[in-house]
């Protein structure tokens, strides 16, 4: 919800609207991002993001789902941004030349034609997004609280399924009940990427078919 509408929109500027020059400083920016620890974005949602909530919404604590779902997004943009990017400039030079003969403004193009056309790639973008952010351990378990209840609004202390097994994994008897129950989130886990996934390959095939 928060990576994608602003992914979108700044590959489409990268894409599309910037020229070479602005597109080649920001890209490698960009890229750097991808290679940067998941503890340092953590980091930083402790330092920036969660004071900056506990201010704005007036919470006791500011270690949040909200805080989480931001920092998942912003890990998330760099592989959104690129592979979205890469996806459109593949669109042939001649669709845009003929909507544009057509009559059709600049962004009647990038809507109706370079983003249709692209849709499969973005999608792709999207999914490896989500991906990285679904697996995401360390740096959610810094901001979210590490609270392992069942919260009630966005604004409360949680603790996500990565980061249970993480924390609690050591502490598990191997064989006995809790150990199986983190196995259990672990399977789950499993098939939450598997849908995931699936739902991206029946988008990508219908994509293929429409072309």
């Amino acid at each position: 919800m928060f990576a994608l509408p602003f992914g979108l929109a700044v590959s489409i500027f990268l894409a599309e609207v910037a020229n070479p020059r602005v597109s080649k400083i920001l890209k490698p920016i960009i890229e750097l991002l991808n290679g940067i620890p998941s503890v340092v974005y953590g980091f930083f949602g402790l330092a920036v993001i969660v004071p900056l909530l506990q201010r704005t919404f007036n919470l006791p604590v500011g270690e949040s789902g909200l805080a989480g779902s931001i920092v998942l997004a912003i890990m998330a943009l760099p592989t959104i941004i690129t592979v979205a990017e890469d996806a459109m400039r593949n669109c042939p030079r001649t669709m845009r030349e003929a909507s544009l003969a057509l009559g059709a403004s600049k962004w009647q193009t990038i809507y109706k034609v370079v983003v249709p056309y692209s849709i499969s790639g973005i999608t792709s973008g999207v999914v490896l997004g989500i991906g990285r952010a679904i697996g995401e351990t360390m740096a959610v378990l810094m901001v979210t609280g590490n609270a392992a209840v069942i919260p009630t609004s966005i604004l409360e202390p949680l603790r996500t399924i990565p980061a249970t097994i993480a924390a609690e994994l050591g502490e598990a008897p191997a064989g006995g009940a809790h150990y199986q129950s983190l196995f259990l989130l672990g399977v789950i886990l499993f098939f939450i990427t598997l849908f995931i996934n699936s739902c991206v390959e029946v988008v990508s095939a219908r994509n293929r078919l429409k072309r």
